[in-house]
């Protein structure tokens, strides 16, 4: 089977590193998924507040996926804050819209054998902070074709073209 990988929006986070990015600057869901199971030092001033010890202390934080569901909804982030400001990044994720696997980043061995994921729908958002415009595209369960739908129409699609 091919896979092909169409790019979606999301924030530039330091969690992904850079490792992820590919020539134009794209940033690969496999590279989001490991910095999301990445084990983390929390900065400071997120410091965790030990009731025994009654201080603050630096400790690392790490995300694992033990189960998975049926129907899987990723939402990335794609907003940055920072203490001066607050932005929306328009860079893109390369993802699959068929055979994601979610395998190698689930932890039990029993789920990590019905771990294949279809994309069926992307929801899009144009704009910026302060308003905008969403729409999306959805897959079509019956005709197996994508569509842009967008408040009141709805038009047909080329599948390459799936991206927000």
């Amino acid at each position: 089977m091919e896979t092909s990988y169409q790019p979606l929006r999301v924030v530039d986070d330091d969690s992904v590193g850079g490792g992820g990015r590919g020539r134009s600057g794209d940033i690969n869901l496999e590279e989001c998924l490991r910095a999301f199971t990445k084990e983390e030092k929390l900065k400071k001033g997120n410091e965790f507040y030990c009731r025994v010890c009654k201080e603050h202390i630096t400790v690392t934080k790490k995300m694992d996926l033990w189960k998975l569901p049926k129907l899987m909804v990723v939402q990335l982030k794609r907003f940055q804050y920072t203490s001066h400001w607050r932005d929306k990044i328009d860079s893109f994720v390369d993802f699959p819209l068929e055979g994601l696997d979610m395998g190698p980043h689930c932890l039990n061995e029993d789920v990590k054998k019905d771990a294949l994921y279809d994309l069926y729908a992307v929801s899009c958002h144009g704009g910026g902070l302060g308003g905008g415009h969403y729409w999306a595209y959805v897959k079509n369960r019956l005709d197996g074709n994508w569509y842009n739908m967008n408040d009141s129409s709805t038009s047909a699609m080329e599948k390459g073209s799936v991206k927000a």
